[in-house]
């Protein structure tokens, strides 16, 4: 039996609310909770009990399972609410790595998700011990001093351990991504907003048959595939979507999987075209937010307007000006239908690192354009291989 979910936001009224709030209910479904009800409170939040008194006895009133708030909160709130309601409180984070935990398959997810939900539940785990020392009553979540006290060595232990584990893991990656580098072999990474498309894209690119089912986190583990563009080998990964207003905690526990997208030669921006223009802006400076952060520039980024078969061609136009805030171009495409994939391809053909590229007559391999070919060689080689290519063609001559 699915828990049932009363959502509670107290904070300014704008006109992002009530999208964000859309996407709070999008994250509870993922969680499998059933959504009863949303309460709001506009103006500050209450230091003690993030609601006013009288919206946490109206909150008390409701019937539901367990509840839910959009901002994270304090362990003295979480205390105190918990202790008024009888009931168990959760907030955005907690149940953002609820789903995590679902979802996660490979052990670095797991551990990182672990680590996350340790390092944030921790300090509402010290206060906890420290009123038990003090003699008060814990209330129904449990257990009296000495058991509270174990768990909590019990958690910074925890801690330790998979902060050691995650450092090797990190370094066998880093490892892996240098030696990639060292072959020639560049590296593109999908990366945008959760629920844009990503995975769709990484399916129709590395014909591979990647979980979708448009839910918010669908992909947590980084997913690497190696693709072959007219003969010039690139490596694509796919990565976790981004989300708004995401916890500090999120990040620095997902920093490997960030790491694997600030090393990459090329980032494919995934914006979602069917989104309304005030939602599309919103997600799109989240995105681009969230890159500059880890220190990528804009011209390592190529920008997909993706689902444009979703919307009419008016809508593009004012998708376009909003892109162009930002970006000089971008590349429409359709990952469901396969519009656009093509033009894709030839910008990374000619976008990623590591290879020499040859102009030939007449067109034989390759990329072939009217009547030439445009030929990859590893950088490396260029120079022994040219003197084979030109006993082979009529012309050559290097063009990247």
């Amino acid at each position: 039996m699915r828990s049932r979910a009363l959502l509670a936001y107290v904070g300014p009224k704008d006109r992002r609310v009530a999208k964000r709030l859309e996407e709070f209910e999008a994250l509870v479904e993922a969680a499998h909770m059933e959504h009863v009800d949303t309460i709001t409170q506009y103006g500050e939040q209450d230091s003690r009990f993030y609601f006013g008194r009288g919206k946490l006895e109206e909150i008390a009133s409701k019937d539901f399972d367990i509840l839910i708030t959009y901002h994270s909160l304090s362990p003295i709130q979480i205390y105190n609410i918990q202790k008024f309601l009888k009931r168990d409180v959760i907030d955005r984070v907690l149940l953002i790595l609820k789903i995590f935990e679902e979802r996660a398959s490979g052990l670095e997810s797991k551990l990182q998700i672990e680590l996350a939900k340790l390092r944030y539940q921790l300090p509402m785990v010290k206060e906890y011990v420290r009123r038990a020392k003090m003699g008060e009553q814990i209330g129904f979540l449990g257990a009296g001093e000495y058991a509270i006290d174990a768990y909590y060595r019990h958690m910074v232990d925890r801690i330790s351990t998979i902060r050691r584990r995650l450092d090797k893991i990190r370094e066998n990656r880093v490892s892996l991504m240098n030696k990639r580098k060292e072959a020639g072999v560049p590296e593109v990474v999908l990366t945008g907003y959760t629920s844009v498309g990503k995975t769709t894209l990484f399916n129709r690119l590395t014909k591979e048959n990647k979980y979708v089912d448009g839910k918010p986190f669908a992909t947590l583990d980084t997913y690497s595939r190696r693709i072959s563009l007219w003969g010039k080998d690139v490596v694509l990964t796919d990565t976790i979507g981004f989300i708004e207003d995401l916890p500090p905690v999120l990040i620095e526990s997902f920093y490997s999987t960030l790491e694997e997208v600030a090393g990459a030669d090329v980032v494919l921006l995934v914006m979602d075209a069917s989104d309304d223009d005030e939602q599309f802006a919103a997600e799109l400076e989240t995105s681009i937010k969230t890159l500059s952060d880890i220190g990528i520039y804009k011209d390592k980024i190529i920008p997909i307007l993706n689902k444009i078969d979703r919307i009419q061609n008016n809508e593009i136009i004012n998708k376009s000006k909003i892109i162009r805030k930002y970006f000089n171009y971008f590349l429409p495409a359709s990952a469901r239908l396969g519009v656009g994939i093509d033009v894709l391809k030839f910008f990374l053909f000619w976008r990623t690192p590591g290879y020499a590229i040859y102009e030939v007559r007449p067109p034989i391999g390759g990329l072939v354009l009217g009547d030439r070919s445009y030929l990859p060689v590893k950088a490396e080689r260029a120079a022994s291989v040219e003197a084979e290519l030109s006993n082979l063609y009529i012309e050559i001559r290097r063009v990247a």
